[in-house]
């Protein structure tokens, strides 16, 4: 087990940092043991939670004894980066961990939560999916982690512990039919969902196959239940019911279409179900089947643990507790994100109170929709495609795929659950959307919002820093951040921009860079000799949508898809892949690659060389329009 480390104090103090010293444990009241329940890719879909169709007797009799928290929400629409957010109380773009399976490498002060447990007596747990988004040692975080895992492998009954019991049952592959039958051969024929009788999302289309997957996502969600309920019959069988808090959770929404990986409601909202016995009730907290619509975060559920167990919460902590004394003041808003998906980069910021979402799209050429070759097994991304080259999707869910976005969104919860309607130009919510984009600049500010680098420069940096983290936080690291948030904002002109000795500043104003622009294409052609090969991809990347400069930009394309750095010819590729013309013309360049076998290059070449490479239009004829 590592050393105690002494926590560093960041600019950017969590509420429940000021609320740190947690009551001691004593003889009379010793520690509670926590046992976490988690389950992936089911939104809200129980019944307890209001969807009628849903079969889940185990957890509704949890939400009846303990608090259902109707306002939880992931920061993440997808696992890795929303778990690296829960082990480390932490905003994963901080940690420069946003990007799927990214592997970034932790600031020495940032720990995974149970370290802390384990040092103050806990016997800690995990079976056994971890999935987080970092470069991490079992040894230091869990006393065991694997498929047989569990709180009875302690040496002591007295012992408190914390264990964490991923149930993967309901993951959206599982959806997929093959695995469906096998993952729900123990049930009678009564007990399977009728597509019927479920309520189909505004999101997609009416039609048969939505909702035999729906149905089947609900025979999924009957089987978690009832590994729920064995779970918890354990606890009462052993006599620690009484001693036990226990914590249910979703790591994101359902595995449809503009849900899992999306910043939306449908990607992050999900059920939390606390239980609490009596013993260990703080106050009013905890009584059984109340209702709590406080905002809470995922990346509260550290810093809760903690405070529950009488064991300070860390200051670099930027979750607060929502369990336990000395709370702070409940959430005034929750934050979510989207970057690199796979093998397609993306980068969205949003933020949300008690009834409207703010989303910010910084790459907004990119459609909502990109093709993501595992996701595009989903039966409704494939009903959504197939209704959208048949003209049958009204205009609401045509925009899933057209370009360009809009760089500012901004829904009405209350009117708008669904997230369909965007209200950003609408001039009676001008005072809410001023509100929450000045929220969502205060929070990538405060955080300094690692992904403002493009993942080349981000790994370079990492390498001379250390940790992605060190980039922006040491010194003239927020002056630097700020230069960088104004070049990606449009708040430093592209035309001074591109002059910078920055390249991540020269990266944004060169993306940033139209027609409109005087002498625009001169100062893409000069970026095309630029030092950094990340810079020279975003300067052909734009110079491509620039008429009768298609060679020149073939040519340094075809260069950088040789580079020696994965990165780097990623980034490239993802260039070709944006314009047909590019895709045509590299098609052997592309061919030649000798990517990785299933990496995140070989994606997105096999997407190319099958000749479906997606257009990106704009209203001024350029992929950088902004």
């Amino acid at each position: 087990m590592r050393p105690v480390l002494i926590s560093v104090v960041l600019t950017f103090l969590p509420a429940g940092s000021a609320f740190s010293h947690s009551a001691a444990p004593t003889a009379d009241h010793p520690r509670p043991s926590i046992l976490w329940i988690s389950c992936e890719d089911i939104s809200p879909h129980l019944r307890c939670f209001g969807d009628t169709a849903a079969t889940t007797p185990h957890l509704d009799r949890l939400a009846r004894s303990g608090v259902r928290y109707t306002r939880a929400f992931t920061c993440y629409g997808v696992c890795a980066p929303s778990r690296t957010a829960i082990i480390t109380g932490m905003w994963p773009p901080t940690l420069g961990a946003g990007h799927m399976r990214s592997k970034a490498r932790l600031p020495a002060h940032v720990r995974c939560f149970p370290e802390y447990l384990r040092e103050a007596g806990y016997y800690c747990c995990n079976n056994s999916k971890t999935d987080y988004n970092f470069h991490w040692n079992a040894a230091d975080v869990w006393d065991d982690t694997s498929r047989s895992a569990h709180w009875k492998n302690r040496t002591s009954d007295d012992q408190p512990f914390f264990a964490v019991f991923n149930l993967t049952v309901t993951h959206e592959s599982r959806v997929w039919p093959k695995n469906w039958k096998k993952a729900t051969s123990d049930l009678t024929p009564d007990e399977f969902h009728d597509p019927r009788n479920v309520t189909v999302p505004d999101l997609y289309p009416d039609v048969p196959p939505v909702r035999s997957a729906i149905a089947r996502l609900l025979d999924l969600i009957l089987v978690m239940d009832r590994r729920v309920g064995r779970l918890l019959a354990e606890l009462d069988e052993a006599g620690l019911t009484d001693r036990t808090i226990v914590v249910f959770w979703s790591d994101h929404g359902d595995g449809f279409a503009r849900a899992k990986r999306w910043v939306h409601d449908s990607g992050t909202r999900v059920p939390l179900i606390v239980r609490i016995p009596e013993r260990y009730r703080t106050g009013g907290q905890g009584r059984p089947g109340t209702v709590d619509d406080q905002l809470i975060s995922l990346i509260d559920l550290a810093p809760t643990v903690l405070n529950l167990a009488g064991v300070p919460i860390p200051d670099h902590m930027q979750g607060q507790p929502f369990l336990g004394p000395n709370l702070p003041p409940p959430r005034q808003y929750v934050y979510s994100a989207r970057d690199r998906i796979d093998e397609r980069f993306d980068f969205v910021r949003s933020v949300r109170d008690g009834r409207y979402r703010y989303v910010r799209n910084f790459v907004p050429w990119l459609p909502m929709l990109q093709h993501v070759q595992y996701s595009e097994r989903s039966v409704t991304r494939q009903v959504l495609r197939q209704h959208l080259a048949k003209g049958l999707l009204p205009e609401h869910l045509a925009a899933f795929f057209t370009v360009p976005r809009p760089r500012d969104e901004l829904y009405d919860l209350q009117a708008d659950p669904w997230e369909l309607h965007n209200l950003a130009g609408d001039p009676s919510c001008a005072a809410d959307l001023k509100r929450l984009r000045t929220a969502c600049d205060r929070w990538q500010r405060r955080m300094r919002d690692a992904h403002l680098l493009p993942e080349a420069l981000l790994i370079e940096e990492e390498a001379r820093c250390g940790s992605r983290f060190d980039i922006f936080h040491g010194p003239g690291g927020e002056q630097r951040w700020q230069r960088v948030f104004d070049a990606a904002t449009g708040l430093l002109p592209a035309a001074a921009g591109v002059r910078s000795d920055d390249p991540a500043v020269r990266w944004w104003s060169l993306t940033r860079l139209t027609p409109s622009v005087p002498d625009a294409a001169v100062l893409l052609q000069q970026g095309l000799q630029d030092a950094s090969a990340a810079v020279r991809v975003a300067a052909a990347r734009s110079l491509s949508g620039f008429p009768g400069h298609r060679p020149v930009v073939r040519d340094a394309l075809a260069t950088l898809l040789q580079d020696n750095r994965e990165a780097i010819r990623h980034a490239a590729i993802l260039a070709v892949d944006e314009q047909p013309w590019l895709a045509e013309t590299l098609k052997d360049a592309v061919a030649a690659m000798m990517p990785r076998r299933g990496g995140n290059v070989d994606r997105v070449r096999t997407h190319v060389l099958r000749g479906d490479a997606f257009p990106v239009a704009s209203d001024s004829g350029s992929p950088s329009a902004p």
